[in-house]
């Protein structure tokens, strides 16, 4: 039992009123619930009962135990003082306010269907507690996942709003610098945030005209350029990092910041740094003309990517591979780009400037990418939802990591809509 279920039946009226009475069984009638509050002092504002005969208005506080109004020392905070009633799980003594004034304190009699389906989503062990009944449930589903995925992109907006405070709102500067994020993928977005950071794209454009110096950049930007080589191209990407670093006054990273464990080789570093050199070399002069309506298949062409030709046979700079490297960019790989970089950030412009088409093109673009699959969008295909698109499996796994995963489910619609139809079984 929490003190938040306490307040989520009393808020949605979840309760026997018929049993509603005081320890003497005197009859109390509530006429309205009042207002939840979120802030501090009492639970609700503004509530009205009826009891002896006699309305009255003011406040309820909820409370596990009613003991627990002295722990929080209520009975010595005058905020307190216009309490009307104190409703508990379990009445274990009488209370009094800063005025020495007896507190009305009632048990809350719980509805048992409520309960049982209460301890039905609590107090099993399943990654979404309500999956066994998801396949029956006459819910809106579809619309709830709509909300929830523009929850999801306005939620990613956290760190593109710190990027562009970063830059003093330079929307290209931003759009570059998240672009490198989502090259990084999970395990080395940050350093690839880092790397974007330390290497303002103002200086790629100054050598834009030379694609290997903008390797030279990159790789010895990111630390992981060794400090000599044997390899003539390697030996040559030393020496023109040398003249760029100290000529644009740079410092590199160190090397302890990219991941290389646990990472299947077309995914190291390495061979993301020579996609993003790139990408950079074919968009970096004219970046923002990525942020305008064209069709699906055309946008994909534009992350269309190979690398140098060295990364044809090696994926470190160390050793040289027996077979040839897959180090072009597949089709999942820029979808998760889309997803995690491209397509947030363009919601975010759109929504900043008020482009409402450009802002249904990206739910358009989302809707045609395949949904993702991982381990989570797996848990949802066992409840059997599954997603259709990138929209839905972006709404999903927004689902799990706020509600489902932390057992939020009072906070949760589905939840929510479970809870309230156990009143009328």
């Amino acid at each position: 039992m929490s003190e938040d279920f306490l307040q989520f039946l009393w808020q949605y009226r979840l309760f026997d009123e018929n049993n509603l009475c005081t320890s003497n069984g005197e009859k109390i009638e509530i006429i309205h619930v009042g207002t939840k509050n979120s802030d501090a002092g009492p639970d609700f504002f503004n509530s009205r009962i009826r009891y002896a005969g006699i309305e009255w208005a003011g406040n309820v506080e909820i409370h596990k135990n009613s003991s627990d109004w002295n722990i929080h020392q209520h009975n010595i905070d005058e905020a307190y003082d216009n309490v009307i009633l104190h409703v508990v799980w379990n009445y274990d003594q009488d209370v009094f306010n800063s005025k020495h004034q007896k507190i009305l304190t009632i048990t809350l009699p719980i509805l048992p269907e409520t309960m049982q389906e209460y301890k039905s989503l609590y107090e099993n062990h399943k990654p979404i507690a309500c999956s066994d009944k998801l396949s029956r449930l006459n819910y809106p589903f579809a619309t709830y996942l709509e909300t929830l995925a523009v929850s999801k992109l306005e939620k990613k907006s956290k760190l593109i709003s710190n990027e562009l405070k970063e830059t003093q709102y330079n929307w290209e500067e931003s759009f570059y610098r998240i672009l490198a994020y989502s090259f990084g993928l999970k395990a080395n977005a940050h350093a690839f945030l880092m790397l974007a950071q330390t290497t303002p794209l103002t200086i790629i454009k100054k050598n834009l005209d030379q694609y290997f110096r903008i390797e030279a950049l990159m790789f010895g930007q990111s630390g992981l350029l060794p400090q000599q080589s044997d390899h003539p191209y390697v030996a040559k990407l030393i020496k023109e990092y040398a003249y760029l670093q100290h000529k644009y006054n740079l410092v590199p990273l160190n090397a302890s910041v990219w991941k290389f464990s646990k990472i299947h080789p077309p995914s190291f570093p390495t061979i993301r740094i020579a996609q993003w050199v790139y990408f950079l070399h074919k968009h970096a002069n004219d970046l923002m003309n990525l942020i305008k309506e064209v069709p699906f298949k055309k946008l994909v062409k534009q992350f269309q990517i190979k690398t140098s030709e060295f990364w044809d046979t090696h994926y470190t700079f160390e050793k040289e591979t027996e077979v040839p490297v897959r180090n072009r960019m597949g089709k999942s790989f820029i979808h998760l780009i889309f997803i995690n970089s491209v397509l947030p950030f363009i919601f975010i412009y759109a929504k900043e400037k008020q482009n409402t088409s450009l802002q249904e093109w990206v739910i358009n673009i989302f809707e045609q990418i395949p949904s993702e699959k991982n381990h989570i969008i797996k848990f949802w295909h066992e409840a059997n939802i599954i997603p259709k698109n990138a929209f839905q499996s972006q709404a999903l796994l927004y689902l799990y990591e706020q509600f489902c995963k932390p057992r939020f489910c009072l906070r949760c619609n589905i939840g929510t809509y479970l809870l309230l139809h156990t009143k009328s079984l």
